[in-house]
């Protein structure tokens, strides 16, 4: 655990991307804020640089004066105020989670932003577990909606689940390479595979890479998806679609986000650890893993031309 004393060095030191869990029902911004107020409450509790001084000329005129240093009150933090506020920071995140989702976030602080920056440009996939209930469907796909319709959903089995998963899978796999215009069995589109994942030039366009199915107990089930551009009302639609293909209706539940390129849930920092110390060694951490893994930053892959 790092450890230093002096809040200077410290926020010298601060410099660079960390890994946080988002809670859900909390806004991105609202974790940026409590993030950068936690640092700033500890860089004023440590020891700072001594107090500034004045110069005083004292004794009579007509007599030799004497020269001696003082104390500067104009320079004490509770005449200026603390030393660190939230404005002496830069903070900006890799790729936004909507306010009901939850997991791995990244955010770059002070110089950090540019490879936050890097990241967002470079578009690396991110893993979801989406929680579903099968049984009813709202308007907003999700939980807190108003319920629209309610179904029987004991005819779902795993096999049909799977069967289901599967072919949305294959669907959205196809559609890659019809995106693309290219035939999915011809020369060029392996060639365009083989280069590696396939990234839609368009940072707008979701495209999801692998759906599988990790937990079923009915009327609950849960999704591992593997995609890049997506967005949570895209995931909830998914998930109310995959409702109607069964015959029946479901709603979203939940949205974690467990992955994001090489930063997953082992690395990310809980509320609890979001203190100055811990931040320095979880961006210590995260600086190791960019630097044993140059793709993250420039990904080898192949862009649809959409």
């Amino acid at each position: 655990m790092v450890n230093i004393k002096d809040a200077a060095l410290a926020y010298k030191t601060l410099n660079g991307i960390i890994c946080v869990y988002k809670p859900s029902c909390v806004s991105v911004r609202q974790v940026q804020n409590t993030i950068l107020t936690h640092l700033c409450r500890d860089l004023n509790s440590l020891p700072d640089r001594q107090l500034e001084k004045r110069v005083e000329i004292i004794g009579a005129t007509n007599e030799p004066m004497q020269v001696k240093l003082a104390p500067n009150y104009a320079d004490h933090p509770l005449a200026c105020g603390p030393r660190y506020i939230k404005e002496d920071f830069r903070c900006s995140w890799a790729t936004h989670l909507g306010l009901f989702s939850s997991g791995v976030l990244l955010l770059g602080i002070n110089d950090g932003t540019k490879l936050t920056y890097q990241i967002n440009t470079a578009r690396p996939t991110r893993a979801f577990k989406v929680h579903g209930q099968f049984g009813k469907a709202t308007d907003t796909y999700f939980w807190n909606g108003r319920t629209m319709e309610r179904a029987s959903y004991k005819h779902v089995t795993r096999e049909k689940l799977d069967r289901v998963v599967a072919h949305i899978q294959a669907a959205h796999q196809k559609t890659m390479f019809e995106l693309s215009g290219l035939h999915m069995e011809s020369q060029t589109a392996y060639d365009l595979a083989s280069q590696g994942l396939i990234r839609p030039a368009n940072s707008k366009l979701p495209i999801i890479y692998g759906v599988k199915c990790v937990h079923f107990d009915s009327p609950n089930f849960t999704l591992e998806i593997q995609s890049v551009n997506e967005y949570d009302k895209y995931l909830w639609t998914l998930v109310h679609d995959l409702g109607i293909q069964l015959k029946t209706a479901a709603h979203c539940t939940g949205l974690q986000c467990i992955r994001q390129g090489r930063f997953n849930l082992q690395l990310a920092l809980l509320r609890k650890h979001w203190q100055l110390n811990h931040i320095l060694n979880n961006m210590d951490q995260c600086r190791q893993l960019l630097e044993e893994n140059e793709n993250l930053l420039k990904p080898k892959s192949a862009h649809l031309t959409v």
